[in-house]
């Protein structure tokens, strides 16, 4: 079974959650809202099948995004 893959953008963004930024400052950083920073993360989320922050941060860190 293949293993779902991360878009460009939500590796953008899942490497700016990992550096510690509030969904708000990444939004400033990558000029879109919050509300598309929360899209991004739940879509990471659900692919992934992650059900916490914490895991979603362990599972970038092992993988080194960010």
């Amino acid at each position: 079974m293949k293993r779902p893959t991360l878009t460009e953008r939500q590796q953008e963004v899942l490497a700016l959650l990992v550096k510690g930024n509030t969904m708000r400052e990444v939004a400033a950083i990558l000029k879109i809202t919050p509300r598309t920073v929360a899209f991004h993360k739940y879509r990471m989320m659900s692919a992934l099948k992650i059900s916490s922050n914490a895991k979603l941060i362990r599972y970038a860190i092992k993988r080194r995004i960010g």
